[in-house]
Protein backbone atom coordinates (compact mmCIF):
# COMPACT_ATOMS: atom_id res chain seq x y z
CA UNK A 1 0.00 0.00 0.00
CA UNK A 2 2.64 2.56 0.74
CA UNK A 3 5.17 1.73 -1.92
CA UNK A 4 2.38 1.36 -4.75
CA UNK A 5 0.46 5.02 -3.22
CA UNK A 6 -2.96 2.95 -2.43
CA UNK A 7 -5.93 3.60 0.24
CA UNK A 8 -7.91 0.36 1.70
CA UNK A 9 -9.91 0.00 -1.46
CA UNK A 10 -7.51 0.21 -3.44
CA UNK A 11 -5.59 -2.50 -1.92
CA UNK A 12 -8.97 -4.76 -1.33
CA UNK A 13 -9.67 -4.88 -5.24
CA UNK A 14 -6.26 -5.83 -5.01
CA UNK A 15 -7.20 -8.98 -3.05
CA UNK A 16 -10.42 -9.47 -4.44
CA UNK A 17 -8.82 -9.83 -8.36
CA UNK A 18 -7.41 -13.24 -7.88
CA UNK A 19 -10.06 -14.20 -6.09
CA UNK A 20 -12.78 -13.32 -8.19
CA UNK A 21 -10.93 -14.37 -11.45
CA UNK A 22 -10.50 -17.73 -9.70
CA UNK A 23 -14.07 -17.86 -9.38
CA UNK A 24 -14.51 -17.32 -13.10
CA UNK A 25 -12.28 -19.89 -14.18
CA UNK A 26 -13.84 -22.05 -11.70
CA UNK A 27 -16.85 -21.81 -12.41
CA UNK A 28 -15.90 -22.28 -16.39
CA UNK A 29 -13.88 -25.61 -15.62
CA UNK A 30 -17.01 -27.37 -13.96
CA UNK A 31 -18.18 -27.68 -17.14
CA UNK A 32 -15.33 -30.13 -18.68
CA UNK A 33 -13.38 -30.94 -15.60
CA UNK A 34 -13.82 -34.80 -15.66
CA UNK A 35 -13.35 -35.18 -18.65
CA UNK A 36 -9.49 -35.30 -18.20
CA UNK A 37 -7.09 -36.82 -15.72
CA UNK A 38 -7.13 -35.08 -12.95
CA UNK A 39 -3.24 -34.72 -12.81
CA UNK A 40 -2.79 -33.73 -16.03
CA UNK A 41 -5.36 -30.86 -15.63
CA UNK A 42 -3.61 -29.95 -12.33
CA UNK A 43 -0.18 -29.37 -13.74
CA UNK A 44 -1.37 -27.33 -17.22
CA UNK A 45 -3.24 -25.06 -13.99
CA UNK A 46 -0.13 -25.05 -12.22
CA UNK A 47 2.29 -23.97 -15.26
CA UNK A 48 -0.37 -21.05 -15.71
CA UNK A 49 -0.06 -20.05 -11.95
CA UNK A 50 3.57 -20.42 -11.84
CA UNK A 51 4.04 -17.73 -15.15
CA UNK A 52 1.37 -15.40 -14.14
CA UNK A 53 2.78 -14.85 -10.46
CA UNK A 54 6.18 -14.53 -12.23
CA UNK A 55 4.32 -11.31 -14.18
CA UNK A 56 3.62 -10.23 -10.95
CA UNK A 57 7.22 -9.93 -9.81
CA UNK A 58 8.00 -7.84 -12.85
CA UNK A 59 5.08 -5.14 -12.25
CA UNK A 60 5.73 -2.05 -11.19
CA UNK A 61 2.78 -0.40 -11.01
CA UNK A 62 -0.79 -0.94 -9.34
CA UNK A 63 -2.42 -1.94 -12.73
CA UNK A 64 0.56 -3.87 -13.70
CA UNK A 65 -0.03 -5.92 -11.03
CA UNK A 66 -3.94 -6.17 -10.87
CA UNK A 67 -3.45 -7.69 -14.40
CA UNK A 68 -0.63 -10.09 -13.38
CA UNK A 69 -3.29 -11.10 -10.43
CA UNK A 70 -6.14 -11.57 -12.58
CA UNK A 71 -3.73 -13.98 -14.63
CA UNK A 72 -2.58 -15.74 -12.00
CA UNK A 73 -6.50 -16.29 -10.17
CA UNK A 74 -7.35 -17.76 -14.25
CA UNK A 75 -4.84 -20.35 -13.90
CA UNK A 76 -5.22 -20.46 -9.68
CA UNK A 77 -9.03 -20.84 -9.47
CA UNK A 78 -8.85 -24.67 -10.40
CA UNK A 79 -5.58 -25.94 -8.59
CA UNK A 80 -7.45 -26.27 -4.88
CA UNK A 81 -10.89 -28.17 -6.49
CA UNK A 82 -8.40 -30.03 -8.31
CA UNK A 83 -6.11 -31.54 -5.71
CA UNK A 84 -9.46 -31.77 -2.92
CA UNK A 85 -10.72 -33.84 -6.44
CA UNK A 86 -7.53 -35.76 -6.26
CA UNK A 87 -7.27 -36.91 -2.21
CA UNK A 88 -11.32 -37.12 -2.70
CA UNK A 89 -10.53 -40.14 -5.60
CA UNK A 90 -8.26 -42.35 -3.94
CA UNK A 91 -8.55 -41.85 -0.02
CA UNK A 92 -11.66 -44.02 1.79
CA UNK A 93 -14.33 -42.27 2.90
CA UNK A 94 -13.42 -43.34 6.83
CA UNK A 95 -9.98 -41.70 6.40
CA UNK A 96 -10.76 -38.45 3.94
CA UNK A 97 -10.88 -36.16 6.75
CA UNK A 98 -7.90 -36.75 8.12
CA UNK A 99 -6.19 -36.96 4.13
CA UNK A 100 -7.70 -33.45 3.74
CA UNK A 101 -6.40 -32.32 6.96
CA UNK A 102 -2.97 -33.14 5.59
CA UNK A 103 -3.45 -31.37 2.95
CA UNK A 104 -5.38 -28.06 4.44
CA UNK A 105 -1.61 -28.17 6.44
CA UNK A 106 -0.40 -26.75 3.23
CA UNK A 107 -2.02 -23.38 4.02
CA UNK A 108 -0.10 -23.61 7.60
CA UNK A 109 2.78 -24.26 5.75
CA UNK A 110 2.51 -21.25 3.74
CA UNK A 111 1.93 -19.29 6.97
CA UNK A 112 4.94 -20.63 9.16
CA UNK A 113 7.20 -20.75 6.25
CA UNK A 114 6.40 -18.76 3.35
CA UNK A 115 5.00 -15.65 4.46
CA UNK A 116 7.85 -15.27 7.10
CA UNK A 117 10.07 -15.83 4.34
CA UNK A 118 8.00 -13.79 1.98
CA UNK A 119 8.35 -10.63 4.42
CA UNK A 120 12.04 -11.19 4.97
CA UNK A 121 12.49 -10.90 0.42
CA UNK A 122 9.53 -7.77 0.87
CA UNK A 123 11.16 -5.59 3.57
CA UNK A 124 14.50 -5.81 2.55
CA UNK A 125 14.99 -6.88 -1.39
CA UNK A 126 11.16 -4.88 -2.12
CA UNK A 127 7.26 -6.20 -2.77
CA UNK A 128 8.29 -7.72 -6.33
CA UNK A 129 10.90 -10.09 -4.85
CA UNK A 130 8.04 -12.93 -3.02
CA UNK A 131 6.61 -13.21 -6.35
CA UNK A 132 10.05 -14.56 -8.34
CA UNK A 133 10.78 -16.57 -5.15
CA UNK A 134 7.48 -17.97 -5.48
CA UNK A 135 6.96 -18.44 -8.99
CA UNK A 136 10.28 -20.49 -9.56
CA UNK A 137 9.30 -22.60 -6.55
CA UNK A 138 6.38 -23.14 -8.75
CA UNK A 139 8.29 -24.22 -11.73
CA UNK A 140 10.51 -27.03 -9.39
CA UNK A 141 6.96 -28.32 -7.60
CA UNK A 142 5.28 -28.67 -11.27
CA UNK A 143 8.27 -30.94 -12.10
CA UNK A 144 8.03 -33.16 -8.72
CA UNK A 145 4.30 -33.51 -8.99
CA UNK A 146 4.94 -34.74 -13.27
CA UNK A 147 7.84 -37.49 -11.81
CA UNK A 148 5.73 -38.56 -8.58
CA UNK A 149 2.23 -38.26 -8.86
CA UNK A 150 0.60 -40.92 -10.80
CA UNK A 151 -2.46 -40.32 -13.03
CA UNK A 152 -5.68 -40.28 -11.31
CA UNK A 153 -8.14 -40.90 -14.19
CA UNK A 154 -9.90 -43.33 -12.19
CA UNK A 155 -13.13 -41.92 -13.01
CA UNK A 156 -12.30 -41.89 -16.63
CA UNK A 157 -11.18 -45.50 -16.97
CA UNK A 158 -14.06 -47.15 -14.10
CA UNK A 159 -16.57 -44.72 -14.71
CA UNK A 160 -19.89 -45.03 -12.64
CA UNK A 161 -23.52 -44.42 -14.15
CA UNK A 162 -23.57 -40.69 -14.22
CA UNK A 163 -24.92 -37.73 -16.25
CA UNK A 164 -22.67 -35.30 -18.07
CA UNK A 165 -21.13 -32.34 -16.88
CA UNK A 166 -23.35 -29.56 -18.04
CA UNK A 167 -26.39 -31.65 -16.78
CA UNK A 168 -25.32 -32.72 -13.85
CA UNK A 169 -24.76 -28.50 -13.43
CA UNK A 170 -28.14 -27.95 -13.93
CA UNK A 171 -29.71 -30.27 -11.86
CA UNK A 172 -27.74 -28.97 -9.05
CA UNK A 173 -30.78 -26.49 -8.02
CA UNK A 174 -32.88 -29.45 -7.72
CA UNK A 175 -30.45 -31.09 -5.34
CA UNK A 176 -31.21 -29.65 -1.59
CA UNK A 177 -27.44 -31.34 -0.56
CA UNK A 178 -25.49 -29.83 -3.08
CA UNK A 179 -26.72 -26.22 -3.80
CA UNK A 180 -27.21 -25.98 0.20
CA UNK A 181 -23.14 -27.24 0.22
CA UNK A 182 -22.34 -24.26 -1.84
CA UNK A 183 -24.33 -21.82 0.13
CA UNK A 184 -22.77 -23.31 3.44
CA UNK A 185 -19.40 -22.65 1.68
CA UNK A 186 -20.49 -19.26 0.73
CA UNK A 187 -21.28 -18.21 3.80
CA UNK A 188 -18.21 -19.73 5.91
CA UNK A 189 -15.56 -18.51 3.23
CA UNK A 190 -17.54 -14.63 3.66
CA UNK A 191 -16.94 -15.60 7.75
CA UNK A 192 -13.57 -15.67 7.45
CA UNK A 193 -12.29 -13.63 4.50
CA UNK A 194 -13.79 -10.52 5.23
CA UNK A 195 -11.62 -9.95 8.09
CA UNK A 196 -8.05 -11.57 6.95
CA UNK A 197 -7.10 -8.99 4.28
CA UNK A 198 -6.66 -6.46 7.17
CA UNK A 199 -5.10 -8.54 9.98
CA UNK A 200 -2.23 -6.92 9.21
CA UNK A 201 -2.79 -2.70 9.16
CA UNK A 202 -4.97 -3.41 12.27
CA UNK A 203 -2.23 -5.13 13.85
CA UNK A 204 0.43 -2.49 12.98
CA UNK A 205 -1.73 0.32 13.09
CA UNK A 206 -3.94 0.02 16.34
CA UNK A 207 -2.15 -2.67 18.23
CA UNK A 208 1.06 -1.17 18.04
CA UNK A 209 3.08 -4.17 16.13
CA UNK A 210 6.48 -3.37 14.29
CA UNK A 211 6.38 -4.35 10.82
CA UNK A 212 9.19 -6.95 11.41
CA UNK A 213 7.16 -8.30 14.44
CA UNK A 214 4.32 -9.30 11.87
CA UNK A 215 5.99 -12.16 10.80
CA UNK A 216 5.22 -13.79 14.31
CA UNK A 217 1.55 -13.78 13.66
CA UNK A 218 1.89 -16.33 11.25
CA UNK A 219 4.79 -17.92 12.43
CA UNK A 220 2.54 -18.90 15.45
CA UNK A 221 -0.34 -19.70 13.75
CA UNK A 222 1.34 -21.95 10.76
CA UNK A 223 3.24 -23.77 13.16
CA UNK A 224 -0.10 -24.22 15.28
CA UNK A 225 -2.16 -25.10 12.53
CA UNK A 226 0.79 -27.92 11.38
CA UNK A 227 0.16 -29.59 14.20
CA UNK A 228 -3.85 -29.16 14.82
CA UNK A 229 -5.39 -29.78 11.33
CA UNK A 230 -4.31 -33.20 11.43
CA UNK A 231 -5.18 -34.07 14.37
CA UNK A 232 -8.92 -32.17 13.78
CA UNK A 233 -9.13 -34.69 10.72
CA UNK A 234 -8.92 -37.85 12.69
CA UNK A 235 -10.68 -36.11 15.40
CA UNK A 236 -13.28 -35.47 12.62
CA UNK A 237 -13.11 -39.55 11.30
CA UNK A 238 -13.39 -40.51 14.90
CA UNK A 239 -16.25 -38.70 16.19
CA UNK A 240 -18.40 -36.86 13.40
CA UNK A 241 -17.63 -34.47 10.82
CA UNK A 242 -20.61 -32.18 12.02
CA UNK A 243 -20.02 -32.07 15.48
CA UNK A 244 -16.90 -31.05 15.25
CA UNK A 245 -17.36 -28.37 12.53
CA UNK A 246 -20.34 -27.31 14.87
CA UNK A 247 -17.26 -27.00 18.13
CA UNK A 248 -14.48 -25.66 15.82
CA UNK A 249 -16.94 -22.65 14.16
CA UNK A 250 -18.44 -21.92 17.38
CA UNK A 251 -15.33 -21.78 19.09
CA UNK A 252 -13.53 -19.43 16.35
CA UNK A 253 -15.81 -16.91 16.73
CA UNK A 254 -14.12 -15.72 19.88
CA UNK A 255 -11.11 -15.09 18.25
CA UNK A 256 -12.78 -13.35 15.52
CA UNK A 257 -14.70 -10.96 17.95
CA UNK A 258 -11.60 -10.71 19.73
CA UNK A 259 -9.32 -9.55 17.25
CA UNK A 260 -11.06 -7.61 15.28
CA UNK A 261 -11.95 -5.77 18.20
CA UNK A 262 -7.93 -5.57 20.12
CA UNK A 263 -6.27 -2.53 22.01
CA UNK A 264 -2.97 -1.71 22.10
CA UNK A 265 -1.47 -5.22 23.88
CA UNK A 266 1.65 -6.59 24.62
CA UNK A 267 2.43 -9.06 21.65
CA UNK A 268 2.23 -12.12 23.20
CA UNK A 269 -1.15 -11.59 23.96
CA UNK A 270 -1.91 -10.67 20.37
CA UNK A 271 -0.19 -14.18 19.40
CA UNK A 272 -2.22 -15.83 20.92
CA UNK A 273 -5.39 -14.39 19.72
CA UNK A 274 -3.94 -14.58 16.44
CA UNK A 275 -2.93 -18.14 16.99
CA UNK A 276 -6.27 -19.28 18.07
CA UNK A 277 -7.87 -17.51 15.21
CA UNK A 278 -5.69 -19.80 12.48
CA UNK A 279 -6.71 -23.04 14.62
CA UNK A 280 -10.15 -22.68 14.60
CA UNK A 281 -10.70 -21.15 11.41
CA UNK A 282 -8.40 -23.79 9.57
CA UNK A 283 -9.78 -26.32 12.09
CA UNK A 284 -13.52 -25.87 10.83
CA UNK A 285 -12.32 -25.90 7.25
CA UNK A 286 -11.15 -29.91 7.51
CA UNK A 287 -13.92 -31.48 8.43
CA UNK A 288 -16.45 -28.99 6.56
CA UNK A 289 -14.32 -29.65 2.95
CA UNK A 290 -14.80 -33.05 4.13
CA UNK A 291 -18.88 -33.34 4.30
CA UNK A 292 -18.70 -31.27 1.18
CA UNK A 293 -16.81 -33.57 -0.87
CA UNK A 294 -18.98 -36.04 0.44
CA UNK A 295 -22.61 -35.23 -0.84
CA UNK A 296 -21.26 -36.21 -4.72
CA UNK A 297 -20.62 -39.24 -6.32
CA UNK A 298 -16.73 -39.59 -7.55
CA UNK A 299 -17.82 -39.59 -11.18
CA UNK A 300 -18.54 -35.76 -11.16
CA UNK A 301 -16.75 -34.60 -8.14
CA UNK A 302 -14.24 -32.65 -9.99
CA UNK A 303 -17.38 -30.59 -11.41
CA UNK A 304 -18.74 -30.62 -8.17
CA UNK A 305 -15.40 -29.15 -6.32
CA UNK A 306 -14.51 -26.69 -9.08
CA UNK A 307 -17.32 -24.93 -8.74
CA UNK A 308 -17.76 -24.91 -4.89
CA UNK A 309 -13.94 -23.41 -5.51
CA UNK A 310 -15.60 -20.59 -7.60
CA UNK A 311 -18.27 -20.27 -4.73
CA UNK A 312 -15.55 -19.58 -2.60
CA UNK A 313 -13.31 -17.69 -4.71
CA UNK A 314 -15.60 -15.45 -5.58
CA UNK A 315 -17.05 -15.10 -1.91
CA UNK A 316 -13.64 -14.44 -0.86
CA UNK A 317 -13.45 -11.40 -3.81
CA UNK A 318 -16.67 -9.72 -2.22
CA UNK A 319 -15.52 -10.08 1.22
CA UNK A 320 -12.33 -8.66 0.20
CA UNK A 321 -14.64 -5.47 -1.17
CA UNK A 322 -17.12 -5.41 1.30
CA UNK A 323 -13.85 -5.48 4.10
CA UNK A 324 -12.66 -2.63 1.82
CA UNK A 325 -15.87 -0.33 2.08
CA UNK A 326 -15.88 -0.78 5.81
CA UNK A 327 -12.25 -0.60 6.87
CA UNK A 328 -11.15 2.94 6.77
CA UNK A 329 -7.23 3.42 6.50
CA UNK A 330 -6.55 7.33 5.70
CA UNK A 331 -3.45 8.25 3.70
CA UNK A 332 -1.28 9.59 6.05
CA UNK A 333 -2.96 8.38 8.44
CA UNK A 334 -1.66 5.91 11.39
CA UNK A 335 -5.21 4.11 12.73
CA UNK A 336 -7.27 1.52 10.92
CA UNK A 337 -11.13 2.34 11.44
CA UNK A 338 -14.34 0.40 11.33
CA UNK A 339 -12.41 -3.44 11.81
CA UNK A 340 -15.07 -4.23 14.26
CA UNK A 341 -17.80 -4.30 11.79
CA UNK A 342 -15.97 -6.88 9.79
CA UNK A 343 -15.87 -9.36 12.83
CA UNK A 344 -19.42 -8.49 13.96
CA UNK A 345 -19.87 -9.64 9.79
CA UNK A 346 -17.57 -12.52 10.13
CA UNK A 347 -19.38 -13.94 13.41
CA UNK A 348 -22.51 -13.29 12.27
CA UNK A 349 -22.28 -15.47 8.55
CA UNK A 350 -20.88 -17.81 11.04
CA UNK A 351 -23.73 -18.25 12.71
CA UNK A 352 -25.76 -18.86 9.66
CA UNK A 353 -22.62 -21.23 8.10
CA UNK A 354 -23.58 -23.67 11.74
CA UNK A 355 -27.29 -23.63 11.22
CA UNK A 356 -27.02 -24.14 7.53
CA UNK A 357 -24.72 -27.52 8.29
CA UNK A 358 -27.25 -29.01 10.69
CA UNK A 359 -29.37 -29.10 7.13
CA UNK A 360 -26.84 -30.64 5.10
CA UNK A 361 -26.62 -34.83 4.57
CA UNK A 362 -24.08 -37.24 3.35
CA UNK A 363 -25.20 -39.46 0.15
CA UNK A 364 -23.87 -43.16 -0.04
CA UNK A 365 -22.36 -43.91 -2.85
CA UNK A 366 -19.47 -46.52 -3.17
CA UNK A 367 -18.27 -48.78 -0.81
CA UNK A 368 -15.28 -46.55 0.15
CA UNK A 369 -17.81 -43.54 0.43
CA UNK A 370 -20.47 -45.28 2.90
CA UNK A 371 -21.66 -43.30 5.77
Amino acid sequence: MEELSIGSQEFSFLVASYTIMAGITGLISAFFVDSFDRKKYFLVAYLGFAIGTFLCGFADTYTGLITARIITGAFGGVISSTVIAIVSDVIASERRAWGLGIVITAFSMASALGLPVGLYFAFNFGWNWPFVALGTLSLVNAIAVYFTLPPVREHLDNPEPGIDSLEFIRNIPKNKNQWMALTYTMLLMFGHFAVIPFITPYLVENVGFERDQITFVYLVGGIATIISNPRVGRWADRSGRAKVFNIMAFSSIVPIVLLTNLPVVPVWVALIVTGLLFVLIGGRMVPSTAIVASVIKPRNRGSFMSLNSSVQNMTAGLASIVAGILVTIPKGGHHVFGFWKVGTLGALFTLIAIWMMSKITKISTQKNDQL
